[in-house]
């Protein structure tokens, strides 16, 4: 049996298609079965690679297959039946064939249609938003001075009879709901009372997220201490010479961040165990009320911020940041009675408040293994007079000095640190904005086990000013251990 026509049609049909062509022909041929005198004719489409017994759309003829050999006389009518069934099922799985390639066809063009609309396939706003935050547990013991009548403006656990401590509790909803809109929120369990702490929206103008405002509650853009998370700072507590500036940290306004695209890569990666505060721009500019976190404004006056810094990276990979910072505006102060206080029902006050402004300098060598930080500022701040009858303005000034080494083991990670603090100011959010002073020394040591937990031991040397009542405590030595965990 062969084909009356050249064979050179069969290098349309590829690899193991050339043993399904022989097997239809043979097929078509049964063995010895004989074909009739017509013959069979046999077509390939050549993009399929299928064969077909009659002609259409991309088909090539193959021949005519007919016995070579002269015995087409000798058929009998059971051979020809039996021919007949095979032709049968021949058409049948020709006819199929047909079904599975329209089927195909039909399947590739809902993919391309869902591949033109990727909109039908995105998440919704709320599917874009995570879940995080941390809890950090303290203990804290007084070891020998005036310890009972230490007392701290940054940490309640430094107060007579406190032992077990959650210091905080926090609670972090945050995502990018689409390119030009971010959304964060975090709140606060700790001390018994929910609290929000942030609550504002990042709009962003541009697609590589360089020019962005945030408006609502947030982190004033200040010293580089005050925008370091607390879950990553070293020393239990930020220093109070520029903590006293923007007491937590936050208040409401709204304000401009430009951070170019290399450098927001470059701040991400120094929150990644390196310590660093987070992208709060290159330039980062704008208006707050000026009352603290959660206050309404008494004076309709809000205070005017801005600070500049840069992260410099040698060639060696060492990662060196430095900048500016500073605000002004006018501080209503809180005015009353202090507990234990010698001082006036209601001393006099402008009720219009007080000039209230700094301008301070940071540098950070990030622990790479070995880290220095430091920062100081200067100003003038809202301050009860030294006869305790009245607030006037006063000046401040004061910053702090850290070391630390960074050691990674299979332990985890270690990061002994030693921290000096010094401050001579007013604590213009305590009632009667009661002048402070402040001298300290902490040594600790952070183990980070691993992403989710951490653990610092610490002790420090205190002299400073109980600004409840007023008490100054030359001297007390205490230790803490904080335990964290992340989620």
């Amino acid at each position: 049996m062969k084909p009356n026509q050249n064979s050179s049609i069969f290098p349309f049909i590829k690899g193991k298609n050339k043993s399904i062509v022989a097997s239809i022909i043979a097929l078509s041929l049964f063995g010895n079965t004989i074909l009739p005198a017509h013959a069979l004719v046999l077509y390939v489409d050549p993009e399929t690679e299928q064969v077909y017994t009659s002609p259409g759309k991309n088909r090539v003829k193959l021949g005519k297959f007919k016995q070579v050999n002269s015995t087409e006389e000798k058929q009998t009518p059971e051979e020809l039946r039996v021919l007949d069934s095979k032709l049968i099922e021949l058409k049948a799985i020709e006819k199929r064939l047909d079904e599975q390639q329209e089927a195909i066809k039909i399947a590739n063009m809902k993919s391309e249609e869902k591949a033109e609309t990727p909109q039908l396939q995105a998440k919704k706003w709320y599917d874009r938003i995570s879940i995080g935050g941390y809890t950090q547990f303290r203990q804290g013991a007084g070891l020998s001075g005036d310890f009972a009548n230490l007392n701290s403006p940054g940490d309640k656990a430094i107060e007579k009879d406190t032992n077990f401590f959650i210091r905080r509790a926090r609670l972090v909803f945050q995502g990018d709901v689409s390119d030009h809109l971010k959304l964060y929120m975090q709140t606060e369990f700790a001390g018994g009372d929910v609290a929000v702490r942030d609550m504002y929206g990042d709009i962003f103008f541009d697609k590589k997220k360089e020019f962005r405002i945030r408006p609502g509650l947030s982190k004033v853009p200040s010293s580089f201490e005050l925008l370091q998370s607390s879950r990553d700072r070293l020393s239990l507590e930020r220093a109070d010479a520029v903590s006293s500036g923007v007491r937590n940290e936050r208040d409401t306004g709204i304000f401009f961040y430009w951070t170019p695209e290399h450098i927001q890569k470059r701040f991400s990666f120094l929150r990644d165990g390196l310590k660093g505060s987070g992208d709060y721009g290159v330039i980062g500019f704008g208006a707050y009320t000026g009352q603290g976190l959660n206050q309404r404004d008494k004076n309709d006056n809000v205070h005017l911020a801005a600070r500049v810094t840069y992260p410099f990276q040698f060639s060696n990979g060492q990662i060196f940041e430095t900048g500016v910072f500073g605000y002004m505006g006018k501080f209503v102060p809180t005015v009353g009675k202090n507990a234990g206080a010698s001082i006036l029902d209601n001393p006099t006050f402008n009720k219009k408040g007080y000039r209230d402004e700094r301008i301070g300098v940071h540098a950070v060598l990030y622990p790479q293994p070995f880290g220095f930080q430091s920062e100081w500022n200067w100003g003038q701040s809202p301050q009860l007079s030294a006869d305790r009858t009245q607030i006037e303005s006063g000046t401040i000034n004061g910053g702090y000095v850290q070391a630390m080494y960074k050691i990674d083991n299979s332990w985890g990670t270690w990061i002994p640190y030693v921290k000096w603090q010094k401050y001579n100011g007013a604590e213009k959010d305590t009632t009667n904005t009661p002048f402070s002073r402040v001298r300290e020394t902490e040594v600790g040591l952070e183990w980070q086990v691993n992403k989710q937990i951490e653990l610092v031991a610490a002790y420090a040397n205190m002299e400073r000013t109980n600004v409840k009542t007023l008490h100054h405590v030359k001297n007390a030595n205490i230790a803490r251990l904080q335990l964290q965990w992340n989620y």
